[in-house]
């Protein structure tokens, strides 16, 4: 049980220096080409404390897609204040509910809403920045994508995605919180495992089922769409008669 817990010790303390050097060697190479992506979601946040103490100035780049929860934008303020964070924020050029009404809500099949409501608002600070590598917080749990991730990543393009803590899971990512003991997204204490796009519709019943718990006025709000939400739809017949 001693050995267990020894070795235990020792290999989370190896996987916090690995991430720590990681950051290091991308603030060595890429000096103030470097931003790191802040989503207020716990991942980007355990990245986010490690990379201020390397380098306290980074350029940290929260996308605001219009449709975030009001806790999320509240929460990354805060702690920007807290913390002196070199905070940039983000924004499409239209809200993501009126592009709703023109084009319909994405799917499996088109999901039209990732490229101008996430990748294309970053891209343009990028570009604007001079940025040529972005520190994200993605874990390799998450997805059979980042499964495969690594802990510097390059597209076609040249640009560098790095990811420190590439190999942790989720159990290592609240360890870490716990320990440090930081502020976190009020988000998670409500159980939502995901605190992106409050109403995105690959999100399923669960999601909305919490939602229209925690956050009846969101909604309801969201019933306005409910001939374009399949979600909402579902939900309603299966679940609930809100209205």
């Amino acid at each position: 049980m001693i050995i267990h817990q020894i070795n235990s010790k020792i290999y989370w303390e190896f996987k916090v220096k690995q991430a720590e050097k990681i950051i290091e060697q991308a603030v060595n190479i890429f000096r103030d080409n470097l931003a790191l992506a802040f989503s207020g979601g716990k991942d980007s946040l355990v990245v986010l404390h490690i990379a201020l103490k390397i380098k306290p100035d980074i350029k940290v780049v929260f996308n605001n897609t219009t449709v975030e929860f009001p806790e999320t934008i509240k929460f990354v303020r805060q702690l920007a204040k807290e913390w002196n964070i070199n905070l940039y924020t983000t924004i499409p050029e239209k809200h993501f509910l009126k592009a709703v009404k023109e084009r319909g809500w994405a799917n499996h099949e088109n999901r039209w809403c990732c490229n101008p409501y996430k990748k294309e608002p970053a891209l343009k600070f990028f570009k604007e920045n001079r940025i040529k590598a972005e520190i994200t917080g993605t874990i390799r749990t998450e997805s059979i994508y980042r499964r495969s991730l690594a802990p510097f990543k390059e597209f076609k393009d040249g640009f560098i995605r790095v990811n420190p803590i590439y190999d942790w899971n989720d159990k290592e990512v609240w360890e870490y919180i716990k320990q440090h003991e930081l502020p976190y997204n009020p988000l998670y204490d409500l159980k939502y495992r995901r605190i992106g796009c409050w109403c995105c519709p690959l999100n399923g019943i669960t999601h909305y089922k919490r939602l229209s718990k925690t956050h009846p006025k969101l909604y309801f709000f969201l019933t306005r769409f409910r001939p374009l939400h399949p979600s909402v739809r579902i939900l309603e017949k299966s679940f609930f008669n809100l209205l």
